[in-house]
């Protein structure tokens, strides 16, 4: 298979190193996914709809992920909501389409399995055992049901299939990993020596008439750019939930009733099961089954004595914990009984009961569940007065297009006032890609109207007005004189640092040792035995050059000039090189073989999604994806 995707794509396609490629669901936001809904379909994938409901939960998800991984760190303004969309849609795109692949391919996942990756989920446990009673909560309030979630796992589990067999098939030379293990643990031996431009900086004097020359030179460098101020008013999701108010016991009662499986404990069972697999030969499987079922001994000894069969034991599962089939057998034996043979969408079972933990009833007055359910309903408050607001600012935008004080009494908002705005950067909400663009519309600074809503993060949306304007226009002379006087002793600065570093080439050319040169105005001299260029210590600039620079002979060293990341020149010096032995043994070498492996396997699936994508109808609606 892999070959047939080398050889169909050659080219330029073969080197697409696309993005990653499986968008993994994980828990949140993945309900709608799986549930029909009349919302408007963004894209069409080989005959399956992604609707908008679809792509709004994946973004939120893709956007809550960035968050937790960034803590402090986190800027919602680096980010550009449109641009996250798209990249969220490409990635709802490129997942269908290896699921479609994978699903004609042939690629299953046992009921075994997936129960397996249920249980797993550290997610899901408490004190590192399963809990049930966490699991359903959680996906209670993502609002998933289990059977949607097991059915995304599922889909992610054959993925990961997919994903595997490309890796194990992945093949690097021993040849090609040789030689790049020998250069990338390849040694230099090298020395250098460093001009500041600082040190060269009190020499330079700069007269009127040459600043006037350099403004003359450059009109485009002191430019004002044309800029705005802005009024706005922000909705966010905070400010919305203040009107919500507390939860009535109505509301409260209301919600234990619906979500009373979350906190109570539902009768558990114990027992075990067995499992066929039914695969290519149905018959065969069924055999397999009646013949475990006709035996004599416990259930787990039938199976270790026959091939092809599979035992795993249960231990308290409640029945939403376990497959579909197996749960429905399980919890109508009686303690020790066994099933007769049941059968799956992938597999046959028999089952057993041995025990039986009773189920134990909520209380709604329980501290605890009090405390869980007015969380519950303060969310759910929240979010629906977030959302009506949202709405209504919505309509007001549209409605008064030229009145932000009306839209700003209506919602309670307070109207802010934003300092100069330019189209590349601004402070506030102007460090935002999407207020800025809006700001500088026909529509915002020529017809003078309001914005429609401007949606920065998943939770906040505003309005923007024009408030001042100012054209571009060229800074007066006098306002960048001082401005001027310093780039033009930065550059001769630098350019002095350059000379000097290339009339020390030209001494160590000569026979001077570089060493002598270290009393030079501004040089420091520095020198380091073997490092690789993986070091993280020194310049990588200086790095670059040492590892630019042809090998040396043993009495002549190479020398490269290079500009440093901080702004120095400095004349680099190799003088040794130690190689890597190329067949070296043991687990450095190995991980790097393996590590090979996985980059080549990483680009074999990007390949082929971006070769399915080619082969398979995909229709997007632009206008439906902001």
């Amino acid at each position: 298979m892999l070959q047939r995707i080398r050889d169909n794509a050659s080219g330029p396609l073969a080197y697409v190193v696309v993005a990653v490629i499986t968008l993994v669901f994980g828990v949140w936001g993945i309900g709608s996914y799986f549930t029909p809904s009349a919302d408007p379909v963004v894209a069409n994938v080989g005959g399956t709809d992604i609707t908008r409901n679809q792509l709004e939960n994946a973004y939120q998800q893709r956007y809550q992920r960035l968050r937790q991984m960034m803590g402090d760190n986190f800027d919602p303004s680096i980010l550009d909501p449109q641009r996250l969309r798209q990249t969220v849609l490409d990635g709802l795109i490129n997942r269908e389409v290896m699921d479609q692949y994978a699903q004609q391919a042939g690629y299953r996942v046992t009921d075994q399995a997936l129960l397996g990756a249920i249980r797993g989920n550290p997610q899901f446990q408490e004190n590192g055992e399963f809990s049930n009673q966490r699991y359903r909560g959680l996906l209670a309030q993502a609002g998933i049901a289990p059977a949607q979630y097991e059915a995304s796992l599922r889909q992610d589990l054959v993925s990961q299939q997919l994903r595997g067999e490309i890796t194990q098939s992945a093949f690097a030379a021993p040849a090609e990993v040789d030689q790049s293990y020998r250069l990338a643990n390849q040694q230099r031996r090298l020395r250098y020596l460093a001009f500041d431009p600082a040190s060269y900086r009190d020499g330079i004097e700069v007269d009127d008439a040459q600043i006037q020359t350099y403004y003359d030179e450059h009109p485009d460098a002191f430019k004002r750019p044309e800029r705005v101020k802005l009024r706005y008013v922000s909705l966010d999701r905070s400010s919305a939930s203040a009107d919500a108010g507390e939860p009535d016991e109505q509301t409260l009662r209301t919600l234990f009733e619906d979500n009373k499986q979350q906190f109570g404990e539902p009768e558990r069972r114990s027992g075990g099961f067995v499992q066929v697999p039914i695969g290519d030969d149905a018959n065969a499987a069924r055999d397999t089954i009646q013949a475990l079922a006709s035996g004599s001994g416990d259930l787990e000894s039938r199976a270790a004595a026959r091939e092809g069969s599979d035992y795993e034991s249960i231990d308290k599962a409640a029945q939403a914990e376990l497959p579909e089939a197996v749960a429905q057998a399980l919890f109508d034996l009686k303690p020790g009984e066994t099933s007769t043979p049941v059968k799956g969408a992938q597999a046959w079972y028999l089952v057993h009961l041995s025990d039986i933990t009773a189920a134990s009833e909520p209380e709604f007055d329980d501290p605890d569940v009090q405390s869980r359910l007015k969380a519950m309903a303060g969310s759910q408050q929240a979010q629906q007065a977030f959302a009506d607001k949202r709405s209504r600012l919505e309509s007001l935008a549209y409605e008064a297009p030229n009145d932000l004080d009306t839209l700003a009494s209506e919602l309670g908002l307070e109207i802010q006032t934003t300092d100069w705005i330019t189209r590349d950067e601004g402070p506030g909400i102007g460090q935002y890609d999407a207020v800025r663009k809006a700001a500088f519309t026909d529509a915002v600074l020529k017809d003078k109207l309001n914005s429609t809503p401007i949606q920065l993060g998943a939770e906040r949306r505003v309005v923007v007005r024009v408030a001042e304007h100012e054209a571009a226009k060229r800074r007066p002379l006098e306002e960048v004189k001082d401005d001027i006087r310093d780039r033009v002793i930065a550059r001769r600065a630098t350019q002095a640092a350059q000379d000097a570093a290339n009339a020390a080439l030209d001494k160590v050319k000569s026979g001077t040792a570089l060493s002598a040169l270290a009393q030079a105005d501004g040089a420091t001299y520095e020198q380091k035995d073997f490092v690789q260029r993986s070091n993280r210590d020194m310049d990588p600039r200086i790095l670059e050059a040492a590892f630019n620079i042809p090998q040396p002979s043993e009495d002549r060293p190479g020398y490269r000039v290079t500009a440093t990341r901080d702004g120095r020149v400095a004349l680099v010096a190799v003088d040794g090189v130690r190689e890597a032995p190329a067949n070296e043994a043991g687990t450095p070498r190995e991980r790097f073989a393996s590590q090979q492996r996985e980059y080549i396997a990483g680009l074999e699936y990007a390949v082929l999604g971006e070769y399915l994508r080619t082969q398979t109808d995909i229709e997007v609606n632009e206008d439906r994806i902001n």
